[in-house]
């Protein structure tokens, strides 16, 4: 396996994208060229970015998304476009793939629809690990995972992030082949000879004693213990609902649900969206009725611990072998809490690895991942507040 990594800070999307493919066709010193991984800000999600990928580069297949802000060995970037070439071993293979228009159908078909489009080539031979990317505000990303699993397999290893923005954008867009799309999804299926780790951590710990939900429908909770469901921010925080809602940013980033899942280790985050007028809390994720929760407590110094968790976990899964990439989805509500920290983040990760390996990522609005990541078997989860360290050895 052969990786190439460049980057571009230029304002010019034709300028920017050509510097980045320059610098990475360059370091991959290989004339064959199977997959470009691209993230970006949002201020090159047009038709000039992938017409440029395309001229330079013919028809590979290419992946990506916009984010607020980029993730490479040489830094965070909140303008700029990093650009991964991949070389793959004659053992190994790939498909990828896209599903458009999510918002017109129904979550779960739209996952289905997209595990048989990945499937389409593959059908009859061994199938390692998929990598998807999907739309940032995707209402319903438990029922698109799940579909997913349906045609990949309920503990096929299924790794994911959703794209974000600029923060004041009401769109994320997905980069697949010569398309850059809104509502829509895109990803990978590897197989043959590929090694990978997984590491998923986010460090937040419990608060107080665990909550029943008491009436939830999807993402809403609108109970707990019989109570309308902000009660509980209320009575710890002890301010009444529209000051709740005022400090909804800091509440959700601090003070997320964490959802017990029986025989994890670790809770599953739930970031606060809504705070509604009948106290009801719109989440960014499901919350069955009848599950048990937490209140949830983050701090710089734990989210920096879950990060050399993560990184331990996914060497782990590599047995001992070298790392040839990394890839790095991290939340943009730890990019947030960790302010100028982000960069110490970003110096673990280089510094566990080896500053020459490749490391490329975003700062997402969701992670999907099976929370026993050393077996890297079970169901995916729509995760809040993570970050996920897939590293990738030949």
């Amino acid at each position: 396996m052969n990786v190439g990594m460049g980057l571009s800070t230029q304002k010019d999307s034709f300028l920017a994208t050509k510097e980045a493919l320059q610098q990475a066709i360059k370091s991959i010193k290989q004339e064959r060229i199977d997959l470009a991984v691209i993230f970006s800000s949002m201020e090159f999600a047009h038709s000039i970015t992938v017409k440029t990928i395309t001229s330079l580069l013919g028809e590979v297949a290419v992946i990506g998304c916009t984010s607020t802000a980029i993730i490479t060995n040489r830094g965070i970037f909140k303008h700029g476009l990093a650009v991964m070439l991949i070389n793959f071993s004659t053992e190994t293979y790939f498909h990828a793939a896209v599903v458009k228009d999510i918002n017109l159908k129904n979550p779960l078909s739209a996952g289905e629809e997209l595990g048989e489009r990945l499937l389409y080539s593959v059908k009859d031979t061994r199938r390692d690990l998929a990598v998807i990317l999907s739309d940032g505000l995707m209402e319903d990303g438990g029922g698109f995972i799940a579909g997913l699993q349906e045609r990949l397999g309920k503990s096929f290893p299924l790794i994911g992030a959703s794209a974000s923005n600029s923060l004041r954008s009401f769109k994320t867009f997905i980069y697949s082949n010569q398309d850059v799309s809104t509502n829509a999804a895109c990803g990978i299926l590897w197989g043959g000879k590929l090694n990978f780790g997984l590491g998923i951590k986010h460090g937040w710990r419990p608060l107080g004693k665990p909550r029943n939900v008491t009436k939830a429908k999807g993402n809403v909770v609108y109970e707990i213990e019989g109570d309308y469901a902000a009660r509980v921010y209320e009575e710890y925080l002890a301010c009444d609902l529209e000051q709740l809602k005022k400090e909804l940013n800091r509440v959700s980033i601090f003070y997320p649900m964490g959802l017990y899942l029986p025989g994890e280790e670790e809770y599953l985050l739930r970031n606060i969206i809504a705070i509604q007028n009948d106290g009801s809390l719109l989440c960014q994720g499901n919350i069955p009725a009848n599950s048990q929760i937490r209140l949830m407590i983050g701090t710089k110094e734990s989210c920096l611990t879950a990060t050399k968790e993560a990184i331990d976990e996914a060497k782990k899964g590599l047995l001992g072998r070298k790392s040839e990439f990394v890839l790095v989805f991290d939340s943009i509500s730890r990019y947030i809490l960790l302010g100028r920290d982000a960069n110490k983040e970003l110096e673990i990760i280089r510094s566990e690895f080896g500053k020459e390996t490749p490391i490329i990522g975003f700062y997402t609005y969701g992670e999907q991942a099976p929370s026993r990541t050393i077996s890297h078997q079970g169901k995916a989860y729509s995760h809040n507040q993570t970050i996920t360290i897939l590293a990738i050895g030949d």
